[in-house]
């Protein structure tokens, strides 16, 4: 079990110590945001009933956690390439343990951003 918190806390610290990792990954759901909920809602309430940013902020939220998905599988790759992934794989555990620490690091990153996310569109509504 201390394989799968160690592989967590390091995906973690690696995620929290990028500040510039940090800022783009937050970056572009608020882009989408600021401008299609901001921009476009003047139209839409033309249009129709209600906030154009209640109806967009569910889908960037959901486009914000998958998209930080596939970067914590690309992020394998870069492992890979340096040679960490063949120095963790040779180690005297599980690989179950190895895959189930580097997912649940990845999916607490994930938690994180949609957390931030959905929270600035809490605040903008």
């Amino acid at each position: 079990m201390a394989v799968v918190y160690i592989l967590w806390l390091r995906e973690v610290k690696r995620y929290l110590r990028s500040r510039p990792q940090v800022i783009a990954s937050l970056g572009q759901p608020l882009l989408y945001l600021v401008v299609l909920g901001f921009g476009l809602g003047p139209v839409f309430e033309q249009a129709g009933r209600g906030s154009y940013l209640q109806f967009v902020a569910p889908g960037v939220i959901g486009m914000g956690i998958l998209f930080t998905s596939i970067f914590s599988g690309f992020g394998l790759l870069w492992d890979r390439q340096f040679g960490f992934l063949k120095e963790t794989l040779v180690a005297p555990v599980p690989r179950l343990q190895i895959m189930v620490g580097r997912t649940l690091g990845g999916a607490t990153i994930t938690m994180i951003q949609g957390t931030i996310v959905l929270t600035v569109c809490h605040v903008a509504l």
